[in-house]
């Protein structure tokens, strides 16, 4: 069991399956307006009208899928194959729920009473697409050496903390985890360099190379630049700065312990004596894999620890 500190799960909108749209579901609506109206009855000409494809206004690459079945109409997100089932409130409005949020979704007509445009929880808008192609990723050959060297430890800076994944091979596919969470994502190359998922078509991943022809960066959806992490065993004097007690900030209740054994640093949390065992990528960074259990170290301007990033969220301040 890991920190029993009860805490939000984080969430990095620029990284993975869940990250593509973040079509957002209006939590602040007046409740009255969302309880659920009698289900509407629809003609089969009224069915066939809304179905079809529709691409994303301002990502061109995503689409969805509008098909009807029975008194339900089901929306499949193609960009990570996700299906919402919706009921109709009206001809051309509909509700469903998510991951227990409300969806709304509502068609629009042009001046001669086609569908030509859907809207994703009024703020996301798709058009009705003629000519869909669906995205086709093929699987390279390769062996599992072949990918070995994409393996490592990767960091990206976001405002004033940094965040890491890890590359794996297992079973000659790269499995690419996100240290705060463990989720991980399961990746084919399509080619030399270029990697993608069966699951999120949309997922796109570039390896880079520097100049002497080492794998140095993974560019992630084409956007967020993750940079290869050289491991370095921190020296024992450096291990030794770690040592003391640290307390929950939003908690002083709350305190861990940072303990070095024979070169080995552990975590001791005192509310419930456990000690988990971290292993180090650099002076400042540590992680457990099996317990998916992220340390990153603060200093100030003179290099004294002054705090811990503790699962990529909780802040525990150094106890003077």
């Amino acid at each position: 069991m890991l920190l029993t500190i009860a805490h939000k799960a984080y969430r990095y909108t620029g990284l993975i399956l869940f990250i593509f749209i973040a079509f957002t579901t209006q939590a602040q609506t007046d409740k009255a307006t969302e309880e659920k109206k009698p289900v509407a009855q629809l003609t089969a000409v009224q069915w066939n009208a809304v179905e079809g494809y529709y691409q994303n206004a301002r990502n061109k690459e995503m689409y969805l899928q509008i098909i009807s079945k029975g008194n339900v109409l089901i929306e499949k997100l193609l960009w990570n194959n996700t299906e919402l089932k919706l009921t109709p409130e009206s001809e051309l409005d509909f509700i469903g729920e998510s991951e227990g949020e409300p969806v709304r979704i509502s068609f629009k007509k042009d001046s001669a009473g086609n569908i030509t445009q859907l809207l994703f929880n009024r703020n996301n808008i798709f058009t009705k697409a003629k000519d869909y192609k669906p995205i086709v990723r093929i699987e390279m050959p390769h062996t599992p050496v072949q990918l070995k060297k994409y393996e490592g430890l990767y960091r990206i800076q976001l405002r004033e903390q940094e965040r890491f994944i890890q590359f794996t091979e297992k079973e000659n596919k790269l499995v690419l985890k996100q240290h705060w969470d463990s989720k991980e994502v399961i990746l084919l190359p399509e080619s030399d360099s270029n990697f993608f998922c069966k699951e999120a078509p949309l997922f796109s991943l570039l390896f880079v190379k520097d100049n002497e022809g080492n794998i140095s960066k993974a560019l992630v959806n084409k956007r967020d630049n993750w940079e290869k992490v050289k491991k370095t065993a921190p020296t024992a004097e450096q291990l030794k700065a770690l040592e003391g007690k640290y307390e929950f900030k939003e908690d002083p209740d709350n305190v861990i312990q940072l303990i070095v054994k024979k070169n080995t640093l552990i975590i001791k949390q005192l509310w419930d004596k456990k000690e988990i065992i971290l292993e180090p990528y650099s002076a400042n960074y540590f992680y457990n894999n099996a317990e998916s259990y992220p340390i990153q170290v603060t200093r100030d301007e003179s290099g004294t620890v002054t705090q811990l990033l503790v699962l990529g969220l909780d802040v525990f301040i150094r106890v003077k």
